[in-house]
């Protein structure tokens, strides 16, 4: 009888210690189960900052350039049963320092939104040429144009400024163009009329020229102002040759 007794409470401890082992096994799997999860997910976070560091200064967007009613149209979608070609647009145009465009050579744009230019440019006694170099380097023409930071349209017009300029719509070449040429007339009257000063400030700000007494001395500025200015040159220059 004693020995059946021990037999069993033998046998009782036997099936407790293999039920122990087998939920700490399952303890453990679970345990490792859970790191590997949480190793899983911070690997997918690493990798997501990654990609967006490498396209924050790349940001780029899709547009639809084409032809309607012999003018040239934009949109962001492809239009029906048109011939069509994809522009691919990276935010503020001019502003990479990295930019292997050759700002001597590249194709001007003399045609485009000329009535608007020109009653802009006269209402505000802007030079057509330095305008139309602003837009150059801020859109490359393109009305649909918003950058990262939220810029918008032909002349990239922050919200604040476009509402300032009275501009309620700034993908309609119109208000953007005659708002961007309103804010760009106050700036040249701020530094006296000087365009390289006037373009610094379209850049990176009228206060951040002030305070630096010229033109600030951040990369991109310094390589925007150059190229607006190249532009400028060129665009007057044809006009120069079209009055003669």
């Amino acid at each position: 009888m004693a020995g059946r007794c021990v037999a069993a409470d033998s046998s009782i401890s036997s099936e407790a210690s293999s039920v122990a082992d087998y939920e700490q096994q399952v303890r453990e799997v679970a345990k490792r189960t859970a790191a590997e999860a949480k190793a899983k997910r911070e690997q997918e976070r690493l990798e997501r900052a990654k990609t967006a560091s490498n396209t924050t200064n790349v940001e780029s967007y899709r547009v639809f350039k084409y032809k309607k009613d012999g003018a040239t149209a934009f949109s962001d979608s492809a239009p029906y049963k048109t011939k069509y070609e994809v522009v691919v647009y990276n935010s503020c145009y001019a502003c990479s320092i990295v930019s292997n465009v050759d700002w001597y050579k590249t194709r001007l744009h003399l045609t485009e939104f000329s009535d608007t230019i020109a009653v802009a440019a006269q209402a505000y006694k802007v030079d057509a040429g330095f305008i139309r170099a602003i837009i150059h380097a801020e859109s490359a023409f393109n009305p649909l144009a918003r950058s990262r930071k939220g810029a918008m349209g032909l002349m990239q017009l922050m919200p604040g400024t476009a509402k300032d300029m009275g501009v309620f719509d700034t993908t309609n070449p119109e208000q953007n163009i005659r708002g961007g040429v309103k804010y760009l007339a106050g700036l040249l009257q701020t530094f006296n009329g000087n365009e390289a000063l006037a373009a610094a400030a379209y850049n990176a700000g009228a206060g951040a020229v002030t305070r630096h007494g010229g033109i600030p001395p951040y990369e991109e500025t310094k390589t925007y102002v150059k190229r607006v200015k190249i532009l400028a040159e060129r665009y007057k220059n044809q006009k120069q040759l079209a009055a003669n």
